[in-house]
């Protein structure tokens, strides 16, 4: 920002500052004076108050030791206070806790109440000194009084302490008039002293200035001609030891470095003219050289690319034929892949169908088996009914028995009721018709006897027939586990089959890949062929090209 503002601007912007910055000084010292004799003046004259009460306590003691009553001695006191003096017209004065004056060396107050007397600011003084007495302290209090009480109210300060003895506020005061004065008068002093070193300020940097900005402007001066191209003009203040005699030294080197510049220019430009004439010759030689060496091996590329044109010819139509003979294997390796993956398709299926069959073989084992456990219940439970037909056929047989013994009972009871005559005759029809019922009886049991009989017999076949199907479901159930084995074993060398079968499927695939990457390849081939010829065919077409520039070149050359 300052690099926009003059030397001698930023200067004057020094010496503004220095200015401010004295200035500043200046207020703050003065305002720490007055602040230092007004603190000075407290001080003297709280000691003035505290030395009168000590007064005062010496005169009560030597009242008390000399035996005076109560209203002697503080009448005593009275008039040894009013008598103290300070200063020049400064004295102390004494107040009652009602702030009613009890000592002062002017009469008119001597025992007036000045509890409602305040100040031009409205500052009840004599009721602040007499409430900081009552609050058992002591302090300055400020306001405004009259000299002598009549005239003007000046600013006064007050020192306030108590005295017990006599429940009095001692106190002692002072105008700050003069305060002011002596403040006043420093101040002038003060402001005074800052104008001379303003000027002199103001004088050495105006010369500083001039001593700075001056040559500048001439060395300006200077470096303007010098960027004209006029290096005869005199540099100034180059005896000068400061900043700007090196500045003047540095322009005076750049002049120098022009001189020998210029200088050196003007034998680049006969060296230059001699170079011309020389390199005229070399350029001719050389481009015979040329002419010669590149003739040669312009030669020769044509040659080289005569045989790559070739090559790349027979290359090509090798790629061409490798390419349909690969897509021919690959034709053939598509279709074994086919028959391949045909043939794992039917393994497969004969694969799930032998899986299918054990399953059925399996559940034929089952019922088979369930089938000879039913038969042998079966077969167990007939046993029961033929020894149960047994059974029948014993109890038949005692029904038999009764019915025959009943028979002959009756029998005996027909014969002994002929013989009883008419009283049995009854006793003859009883018996006749337990005679009939022991025939029924017999007759049934006959029947019973034939039925069970028919029963045994046919029970027993059933047992013959149901041994024979046990049998037999036996025999089933041992062919169904031997043709379960098969099968199983039947599909195990089936699922290798078909393993078999899938391998030799996912090596048909991979020939398949291999030949048709052997075909892709086959055509990159013929592609690169096709291009090494265009490359043949453009290298020889640019060779004929460069043969013309060559040409071409070597005249400019020679014309050169």
């Amino acid at each position: 920002m300052l690099a926009k503002f003059k030397i001698s601007s930023r200067l004057m912007l020094m010496v503004a500052l220095s200015v401010l910055g004295i200035a500043s000084v200046a207020g703050v010292g003065l305002s720490a004076l007055k602040s230092s004799l007004l603190e000075d003046r407290k001080d003297k004259l709280q000691q003035l108050v505290l030395l009168a009460k000590q007064v005062l306590e010496l005169d009560y003691q030597g009242s008390r030791a000399a035996g005076l009553s109560d209203a002697q001695a503080l009448e005593r006191s009275k008039q040894l206070l009013q008598s103290l003096r300070f200063g020049k017209d400064d004295y102390f004065y004494a107040l009652d806790m009602d702030s009613v004056l009890v000592a002062h060396p002017n009469p008119k107050f001597q025992n007036k109440s000045m509890k409602d007397t305040s100040d031009a600011n409205g500052v009840f003084f004599s009721r602040l000194q007499v409430d900081l007495v009552k609050s058992g302290g002591s302090g300055f209090v400020a306001f405004s009084f009259p000299r002598a009480g009549v005239g003007d109210p000046l600013p006064k300060i007050a020192y306030v302490v108590g005295f017990k003895p006599y429940d009095w506020a001692v106190a002692g005061g002072i105008y700050l008039d003069d305060v002011d004065a002596i403040f006043m008068a420093e101040a002038k002093r003060i402001g005074l002293l800052i104008l001379i070193a303003l000027a002199l300020v103001v004088a050495t940097s105006i010369l500083l200035s001039r001593s700075i900005t001056r040559p500048i402007a001439s060395l300006t001066r200077a470096m303007r001609k010098l960027a004209s191209g006029d290096t005869r003009s005199a540099i100034p203040a180059l005896s000068r030891a400061d900043e700007v005699g090196e500045m003047a030294t540095t322009v005076k080197v750049f002049q120098d470095a022009m001189i020998e510049t210029a200088r050196l220019r003007q034998e680049q430009d006969e060296m230059k003219l001699m170079a011309e004439t020389e390199k005229r010759g070399l350029l001719g030689k050389l481009a015979d050289e040329f002419a010669q060496g590149v003739s040669t091996s312009l030669d020769a590329l044509f040659h080289s690319a005569s045989a790559m044109r070739t090559t790349s010819q027979g290359m090509s139509e090798t790629a061409r034929s490798a390419s349909r003979q690969s897509g021919v294997v690959a034709t053939a390796a598509e279709e074994a892949s086919s028959s391949v993956q045909s043939v794992a398709s039917a393994t497969e299926q004969l694969s799930a169908s032998i899986a299918e069959i054990g399953n059925q073989v399996a559940r034929s084992t089952k019922v088979a088996g369930g089938a000879v456990e039913e038969a042998q219940r079966t077969n167990i439970t007939i046993q029961g009914l033929v020894a149960a037909t047994s059974k029948i056929g014993d109890v038949v047989q005692l029904i038999t028995a009764i019915a025959s013994q009943t028979n002959l009972l009756a029998l005996n009871a027909t014969i002994e009721a002929a013989r009883a005559g008419e009283a049995g005759r009854g006793f003859a029809v009883v018996a006749s018709e337990v005679k009939s019922l022991a025939g029924q009886t017999a007759r049934a049991t006959e029947e019973i006897s034939t039925q069970v009989n028919g029963m045994r017999g046919a029970m027993s076949e059933a047992v013959q027939a149901i041994e024979g199907v046990s049998g037999t479901i036996s025999s089933i159930n041992e062919i169904a586990i031997a043709i379960a084995s098969a099968v199983e074993q039947q599909g195990v060398a089936t699922r290798e089959i078909a393993r078999s079968i899938q391998q030799v499927a996912q090596g048909t695939e991979d020939v398949s890949r291999n030949i048709v990457g052997v075909s892709e390849a086959s055509a990159q081939t013929g592609v690169a062929a096709a291009d090494v010829l265009a490359a043949a065919g453009g290298l020889n077409h640019q060779s004929t090209l460069l043969k013309a520039d060559v040409d071409r070149f070597l005249a400019s050359v020679r014309a050169a």
